[in-house]
């Protein structure tokens, strides 16, 4: 089997990382829901929080519009 599809290990680095993203994420939709920010600025921000978290599944993740 090549290595490329090998399941990769989770490491406790990537689940820190899963739980940063999710708490920003929750901080952005709390902001949208408050209507402190728009629906554009919420997009922006997920992606952002997408690059500088990095989710483990970010590759499955829906595309931001």
């Amino acid at each position: 089997m090549p290595d490329s599809t090998s399941p990769k290990p989770i490491q406790q680095s990537d689940i820190q990382q899963d739980y940063d993203f999710l708490q920003a994420q929750k901080v952005s939709e709390k902001m949208l829901s408050l209507g402190l920010i728009s629906l554009s600025e919420f997009n922006k921000l997920t992606e952002i929080n997408r690059k500088t978290f990095s989710p483990f599944w970010v590759e499955i993740m829906p595309k931001i519009p």
